[in-house]
């Protein structure tokens, strides 16, 4: 595994930055993290359509973009054309990705193409927030660490729009809860361990090996 630095990765109050996101009190932010580059994205374009099934019956939920890329008047196109305007959005380009986690009440990770180990599903738990993620490559095996959200089919809006639904109505992480899931990812991300754990790989890599058995050859 990489390196989290979990030192800054960790709860913290994000007022300042919801306000600033146009996000009021009251609001529950999905909030999707990473670029946005054609022809796919990161299954943004998904996460709008999953939006659009339910925003009309969860009136609080608020379904931000955070990122760039050559997808921005495509994604603004989207919204328009399913009804969201005032209630997704494209958020200025954010680069303290700290307190963007904890401004956000849930992570969308709703990967379509392929994925290793996603660190913005580890960093999200770090922040105590739970994750609606793709039941894809490397999204359960890093939700698994803190355990705290929802895996959907890739591609499928129905499944997608369903967890959103529960997620926006289920009760928010306790603080200790949220220091749990902190916890949780420190004590496999942590970039002491994530170090140490590379150091020893190497070590290993560089032990002398044993002469070949001269009688099997």
């Amino acid at each position: 595994y990489g390196g989290i630095d979990t030192d800054r990765f960790k709860p913290m109050d994000a007022s300042a930055l919801r306000a600033e996101w146009g996000l009021k009190p009251g609001d529950y932010a999905f909030g999707m993290v990473g670029g946005y580059v054609l022809p796919f994205g990161k299954g943004q374009r998904e996460f709008l359509q999953a939006a659009a099934k339910i925003h009309a019956e969860v009136p609080h939920a608020r379904f931000l973009i955070v990122g760039r890329g050559n997808m921005a008047e495509l994604l603004k196109q989207d919204i328009e054309r399913l009804g969201l305007r005032d209630k997704a959005w494209l958020t200025p380009y954010c680069t303290d990705m700290p307190m963007a986690m904890n401004a956000l009440d849930c992570l969308v990770h709703s990967q379509i193409g392929t994925e290793a180990m996603p660190g913005v599903v580890c960093e999200a738990q770090a922040c105590g927030r739970p994750v609606i993620g793709s039941d894809l490559d490397g999204i359960p095996e890093a939700l698994a660490i803190a355990g705290v959200g929802r895996l959907v089919k890739p591609g499928s809006v129905d499944e997608l729009a369903a967890a959103l639904r529960e997620q926006a109505t289920s009760p928010a992480p306790t603080a200790e809860q949220r220091a749990a899931m902190h916890q949780a990812i420190a004590n496999t991300f942590r970039i002491g361990l994530s170090a140490a754990n590379h150091a020893g790989f190497y070590r290993k890599l560089l032990e002398p090996q044993p002469a070949p058995d001269q009688a099997h050859t």
